[in-house]
């Protein structure tokens, strides 16, 4: 692996550091110091002082900052224009960025331009047992497996999927070097004009899964759509939010933005609770990462009790029913 430092480049969200880009840090992190680099992070944007400082508070040595009003808001060629300057003078080693939209555009202009070797939308980052290597870890056909992939180009570049990572932890009282680069831009090489922002409107059932701390899903083993009341009786008798399995959604037992999976959300709540569920790798990566497990299944050598904090064997149905009433009772 060649000298260099490893870099995160920056996402904003709603005038803050992107959740992504908080867990990206974390990961970057961890390997910074397993490989005994600095992190750096890049922050690419306008009046971006407030996120220099945040991205150095989340776990950054140094920070990088260009500030431009031409940079206000993400454009392909202005940005890459920045990041493609910043490399010829640095010459990091690594290259993370979130699998954001503007990640995965901006990371497939650079990677193709500078030639440089990238492995897109990661669901893992591991060293290689030499420490000479690292094991850029994907999902493919549909989060059924997972590949480790190995760049050979000099300089790494790889984007990470959003909740593959725990969030970095915020510290204030972190020093913080930060770095002003000018890259100058004219009008001319952004061609395009920025004309207006308008945000979508998110799934409510998506947003209470994506920010709940309670999760119920569930899977084939409820038997059809006639039985999935069970799923969101049990979540709203808890406070929390209904997910499910790929599996459900394809066959139209709930709205398909609940798949919980590498294909669809990744959650970490306090509790995840699965209904049904036998543990294909394509959802248990989307949830093991929760506090707490609770799995229900009749089949005793499910996968999904390898990652349950706890497991109990036995028909759903037995189980549920009274489980809700119970919860209903004691409110």
């Amino acid at each position: 692996m060649k000298k260099g430092n490893i870099w995160v480049v920056n996402e904003t969200s709603e005038g803050s550091l992107s959740l992504i880009t908080k867990e990206t840090m974390s990961k970057a992190k961890e390997l910074s110091e397993d490989l005994d680099k600095e992190l750096v992070s890049i922050e690419i944007g306008f009046n971006n002082d407030e996120m220099a400082r945040e991205s150095g508070y989340y776990g950054a040595d140094k920070v990088i900052q260009v500030e431009d009003e031409l940079l206000e808001h993400y454009n392909t060629l202005g940005f890459a224009k920045v990041l493609e300057t910043l490399m010829d003078k640095y010459d990091p080693a690594i290259i993370m960025l979130p699998a954001s939209h503007n990640g995965r555009d901006l990371a497939g202009r650079i990677s193709a331009k500078k030639g440089v070797g990238l492995v897109a939308d990661c669901s893992s980052v591991e060293l290689a047992e030499d420490k000479k290597d690292i094991k850029w870890i994907r999902p493919s056909f549909d989060g059924k497996l997972f590949c480790d992939v190995r760049i050979l180009s000099e300089i790494m570049m790889a984007t990470i999927g959003r909740g593959a990572f725990v969030e970095a932890t915020r510290d204030e009282s972190k020093k913080i070097e930060i770095i002003k680069e000018e890259v100058k831009l004219k009008e001319e090489d952004i061609a395009t004009k920025f004309i207006g922002f308008e945000k979508s409107d998110i799934n409510p059932l998506l947003d209470k899964l994506m920010n709940s701390k309670i999760v119920v899903s569930g899977g084939l083993g409820l038997g059809g759509p006639e039985n999935w009341h069970l799923v969101e009786e049990l979540a709203d008798a808890l406070g929390g939010a209904v997910g499910a399995t790929k599996a459900a959604t394809d066959l139209g037992w709930c709205d398909k933005d609940l798949q919980v999976g590498v294909t669809g959300v990744q959650v970490k709540p306090d509790l995840y609770i699965a209904l049904g569920i036998s543990g294909a790798i394509q959802h248990t990566k989307g949830m093991d990462n929760s506090a707490t497990i609770i799995a229900i299944n009749k089949d005793p050598d499910a996968a999904i009790f390898n990652v349950a904090s706890y497991g109990i064997v036995d028909d759903l149905f037995n189980i549920v029913p009274d489980l809700i009433k119970e919860i209903k009772n004691r409110k």
